[in-house]
């Protein structure tokens, strides 16, 4: 069932409701590694997100109508330091402001991720800089989950490039009360064949990200899993 999601982002005005937005942020997942655009412990990044960073697309998050699309808003990196090689396994890494950093609680089995049953994640390469991407993975019922890492595979076809954008985590949530869309991303080099033209494979290219749950999309929710909000059973081994 799909209906088209109106612009439900209100102005947030006052201490209040900056103070409601902080709280909201902090409920939600967002990735840590690679290291994405807007993160804190991230030395390169443009902008510093305290509040926001692990918040869903368009929620008003910081006043206005957020964070948007794509890569939340946040500029690229000063500096690209990251590098891959094709064919390289990434193990992407998800984290919140509650658990995991300095002076905070450790994540356990029974944590409350605010992970709403996981969904679907999708994960997605930028050559031309968020102008287009192209999905190379996906993960459907657990993700997303901070208790595990989620390995994806870069294609072995990849042109080396100086400046991609590494799009993780699209995720779509699960749970029905949540019709969320979040999207991080994260400034990389790849090491890959050179004289390719600089574009991705048309395999790749010609798969786009499932938009859902913003502004001018339908409105979707992804087959998730019975765990909740706390840890489910991990990555698919097939799908990696």
């Amino acid at each position: 069932m799909e209906r088209t999601v109106g612009n439900k982002c209100s102005l947030l005005l006052g201490t209040l409701l900056a103070l409601a937005c902080i709280a909201l942020s902090e409920a939600h997942i967002s990735m840590v590694y690679p290291l994405p655009r807007g993160h804190p412990f991230n030395p390169n990044t443009g902008l510093i997100d305290y509040n926001c960073r692990d918040a869903p697309l368009y929620d008003g998050c910081g006043g206005g109508i957020g964070k948007t699309f794509p890569c939340g808003g946040y500029p690229p990196d000063k500096q690209v330091v990251q590098s891959f090689h094709a064919g390289q396994v990434i193990n992407v890494r998800f984290g919140n402001a509650q658990y995991g950093s300095p002076g905070q609680p450790q994540l356990t089995p029974s944590s409350n991720q605010a992970r709403h049953a996981g969904g679907m994640c999708e994960f997605s390469l930028s050559y031309d800089q968020g102008k287009t991407f192209g999905v190379f993975a996906r993960y459907h019922g657990p993700c997303l989950d901070m208790y595990y890492d989620w390995p994806v595979k870069l294609p072995e076809d990849l042109p080396s490039c100086d400046s991609c954008i590494f799009g993780q985590r699209s995720w779509i949530n699960a749970a029905a009360t949540q019709a969320e869309f979040y999207m991080g991303c994260a400034d990389i080099k790849i090491v890959g064949k050179s004289g390719a033209g600089g574009v991705l494979p048309p395999e790749i290219g010609n798969t786009p990200l499932r938009l859902a749950n913003m502004p001018g999309q339908s409105y979707y929710h992804a087959p998730g899993d019975q765990f909740g909000n706390t840890r489910s059973n991990g990555p698919n081994p097939a799908e990696v």
